[in-house]
């Protein structure tokens, strides 16, 4: 039996969103706030990308592998033991959209904190980590917050409508090229004889997020779309939310079945089935992002892996914003196909560079190509196709549920990876399975997705793609 709603709490809810609503905003306070909400985004990266800088230095301690080669058979081990829950985290994908949509009831502000802070406790429990049980929580505790991407609807929602696009676009920017302060800590921190020395590399990052985090809730204020629209929904009677709610779930927007005529329009629907098959794909050769610096340091030292880790947030940085241009200028398609093909070319160099010795500058530029390419693409096939692609009355629930189904293809590669890891090295599985499922991917989009720039939203139908 649902829950009914409780007059005097929703009034005096009422009561604080107006007050909310009413008071000024400073003059600087948008400067402010986009400076917070960037630093916020940085965090996100750093957390994104930490456990896979730090993995090799990580497992030779928590193991106790003291030769610290990635070739010894403790090593490949130890990744068998880690590696089986990275993959199982991705049933956090279906967990993600219910999380999110907390933030529809109780507000922005309140999980812009509780996701910093979540990324940073996290962080801290893999930084304290003397088991592998409390290695594997702390991992599992970051994957769970950081593709919540909170910052990034903060954003939008805060922002002029006329430059909410810019400001996100400068945000991610900045964040990306911010993970290159892995590699400077790694530089400061990171010393070969001294098997702990992992652990430090946390340290600054764990403060600032934690620190960050608690400041966005004293000081950052909730955004005004959600005031808005939590004041119009708290205003409505019974009566008005029950026809709501009943023309939500005839247009297949409301939350209840959304997610099930999703799949089903998925499916029939031409456009997106393509879609969801070449993304499916191309998601299968994510994993790489996550065993990269295994293979730097099998191929030099620490301190020139340290290197690497600056170089290629630059240049990962540099690819995405000069995406975001050839996008609206090219189209998604043919943008998809360059990125897509940026992203095959740079895994080849970036496998090069480390079998031929070419060095950390040029393993970094290959490397920072590639994922600029791979998460752009991505991007464009997971969110802006869709979007472009789906009926008004289906577009939220089709997003959400062709990005949890796309998202499964990370299972496929993953589990190729452990098993074959044990017989052939990380690097030539980059090619041996990245290479082909990326061309397949490239070959679907061309031959069988339809371009989507330009199209009018209110206008699609069922019908406009086939």
């Amino acid at each position: 039996m649902k829950k009914q709603a409780d007059p005097i709490r929703e009034q005096r809810e009422l009561m604080r969103l107006d007050r909310e609503a009413r008071r000024p905003k400073g003059a600087f306070y948008l400067m402010f706030v986009m400076v917070v909400l960037t630093i916020v985004y940085i965090v996100d990266e750093i957390t994104s990308n930490m456990n896979s800088a730090m993995q090799p230095y990580a497992l030779f301690d928590l193991f106790n592998i003291s030769s610290r080669s990635v070739n010894a058979p403790e090593y490949k081990a130890a990744i068998n033991t880690v590696a089986p829950w990275s993959v199982a985290s991705n049933l956090f994908l279906i967990i993600t959209p219910f999380y999110k949509a907390l933030s529809d009831r109780f507000g922005r502000r309140l999980f812009l904190m509780i996701n910093t802070v979540g990324m940073g406790v996290g962080m801290l429990i893999v930084m304290t980590s003397h088991s592998t049980v409390q290695y594997i929580l702390g991992m599992l505790a970051m994957m769970f917050f950081t593709p919540n991407d909170m910052q990034v609807l903060y954003i939008m929602e805060t922002a002029p409508k006329e430059k909410r696009a810019t400001y996100s676009f400068v945000a991610k920017g900045i964040a990306l090229i911010s993970v290159s302060l892995i590699g400077v800590l790694s530089r400061v921190f990171l010393k070969e004889d001294v098997p702990s020395s992992w652990r430090t590399v946390y340290l600054i990052p764990v403060i600032v997020a934690i620190a960050i985090g608690a400041l966005s809730f004293l000081f950052v204020r909730e955004t005004p779309v959600f005031v808005e629209q939590r004041r119009a929904f708290l205003s409505l009677t019974p009566e008005e939310r029950r026809e709501r709610a009943i023309e939500d779930k005839k247009n297949g927007t409301a939350e209840e079945g959304g997610v099930f005529r999703a799949i089903k329009f998925i499916f029939v629907n031409r456009q997106l089935r393509w879609i969801l098959i070449a993304g499916f794909l191309f998601f299968a050769t994510t994993f790489y992002t996550s065993y990269y610096a295994t293979v730097l340091e099998g191929a030099m030292t620490t301190e020139l892996v340290s290197v690497t880790l600056i170089i290629y947030p630059l240049v990962n940085g540099a690819v995405t914003i000069v995406s975001g241009f050839f996008s609206d200028k090219l189209g998604r398609k043919k943008t998809c196909l360059i990125l897509g093909g940026l992203a095959l070319v740079g895994l080849l160099m970036f496998v090069l560079a480390c079998r031929l010795g070419w060095g950390p500058v040029a393993a970094g530029i290959a490397y920072g190509c590639s994922i600029g390419g791979l998460w752009s693409m991505s991007d464009t096939l997971i969110l802006t196709m869709p979007a472009e692609s789906s009926p008004s009355g289906m577009r939220a629930s089709v997003m959400g549920t062709i990005s949890v189904m796309i998202g499964a293809g990370m299972f496929v590669g993953q589990a190729l990876f452990i098993v074959l890891q044990n017989f052939v090295s990380m690097d030539l599985l980059f090619m041996f399975i990245c290479v082909p499922f990326m061309a397949l991917s490239l070959l679907v989009l061309m031959l069988k997705v339809k371009e989507t720039k330009n199209v009018d939203l209110d206008s699609i139908t069922a019908d406009t793609y086939k």
